[in-house]
């Protein structure tokens, strides 16, 4: 997972999800359009304005939600992390990293940072189980990469 950006480098995101929330949402935008021209004509126009702006906006909404989770990233450099999960992005120094937790069953892993006695949890959406063992080997590059830096455990 190190390269040209160096050997403190990483960048991972969910690939199933990519691949499954845009096949998603691309089912989904093509079902709505078909279900609106299949509808009788008669029926379509007793649709208010608003009414299909508000039909056209749940969906932006829905396929925006599933896309901002499939777009998830973790950024690493010598520095520390750079996670966005769905429209948060966040910077987290290695040294603030008390501990990556990825146990058995766990969707995703979480960072456990800052207070050692009360440490603040940090999803990182882009590395996800059903990604498998790219999902494993990615957890094993940022706990390497946590090591390196010399960051408390």
């Amino acid at each position: 997972m190190a390269g040209e950006l160096g050997p403190r480098a990483m960048i991972t995101y969910p690939r199933r999800m990519r691949i499954v929330g845009s096949c998603f949402s691309g089912v989904l935008v093509l079902a709505a359009i078909a279900g609106w021209f299949t509808l009788p004509h008669g029926l379509r126009i007793q649709f208010t304005t608003s009414e299909v702006i508000t039909i056209v906006l749940f969906l932006v909404a829905v396929v925006g939600a599933i896309m901002s989770v499939a777009l998830s990233t973790v950024r690493t450099d010598a520095a520390g992390l750079t996670i966005r999960n769905a429209l948060r992005t966040r910077r987290i120094e290695w040294s603030q990293v008390r501990r990556i937790v990825y146990r058995a069953g766990d969707a995703w892993p979480t960072l456990l940072i800052n207070n050692p006695d009360d440490p603040d949890k940090v999803v990182v959406l882009a590395i996800q189980r059903t990604d498998h063992e790219r999902a494993d080997r990615a957890v094993a590059e940022l706990r390497r990469l946590h090591a390196e830096a010399g960051s408390p455990s």
